[in-house]
């Protein structure tokens, strides 16, 4: 979980941000306009269609915006450690039963035996740690992620495949990632074909697949190509 110096300032960040922007998306830190295209990137090889969800540091729960608009019934569950966020949250889905937010370290918060089909996370890689090893942090977080889920889990991060980083920031390498994930399923997808400086990484759990064809169950099974073979 993240040290007590560490989610300090991570509470502070984004509080402070929150008294001076209020509830919108340059609080979260996203001030270009693409949170929508970040969770599109991380739902977009999920049927949510009556599934559930596990969004990891969900803010204001504005995943919301596109699956309601994308499903008629999912299950959401959002976790962050940022009172005014998840306070706003509530007050925002308060009317929605299919929607619950959770005050808390995912890696600290206690699931029992809960279990979720999709879980994802946006932008909670994304800023330097002050007393944790950045990549240590990340494999945690994959790990439990992966064994919370039914189907499989999404996360996007910031690339060190660029020109210039941030002093505060965080930019993982995809390759380090890749290894990470592998570590989880064979079936996945690095993808960073959205943005240029970002990345996206979706593991699946499904790694069934025929001795005849060697192609993964989960592929066929999402894929009109092999109708016509």
């Amino acid at each position: 979980m993240l040290t007590q110096e560490d989610k300090e300032k991570v509470i502070q960040r984004y509080t402070n941000r929150y008294i001076e922007h209020g509830k919108c998306p340059k609080t979260l830190g996203w001030d270009k306009g693409k949170q929508d295209l970040r969770y599109h990137i991380l739902f977009e090889k999920f049927d949510l269609e009556n599934k559930s969800i596990l969004d990891i540091g969900c803010g204001f729960g504005d995943a919301n915006i596109l699956l309601k608009n994308k499903f008629h019934n999912y299950e959401y569950t959002g976790i962050d450690i940022v009172p005014d966020l998840i306070k706003e949250a509530k007050e925002e889905y308060s009317n929605q039963n299919n929607i619950n937010f959770i005050l808390e370290d995912f890696l600290a918060h206690d699931f029992g035996d809960k279990k979720f089909d999709i879980v994802v996370g946006s932008g909670i890689f994304n800023f330097k740690l002050a007393d944790r090893d950045n990549y240590e942090y990340i494999n945690s977080i994959l790990e439990k992620a992966f064994h919370l889920s039914k189907e499989g889990i999404s996360f996007d991060f910031l690339s060190n495949k660029v020109d210039f980083e941030y002093e505060l920031t965080f930019h993982s390498d995809p390759k380090i990632i890749l290894d990470k994930a592998y570590n989880l399923s064979n079936n996945l997808i690095l993808n960073n074909s959205y943005m240029p400086f970002e990345f996206a990484i979706s593991v699946f759990k499904d790694i069934s697949f025929e001795k005849k064809d060697t192609i993964f169950t989960r592929y066929k099974n999402e894929n009109d190509y092999y109708r016509f073979y």
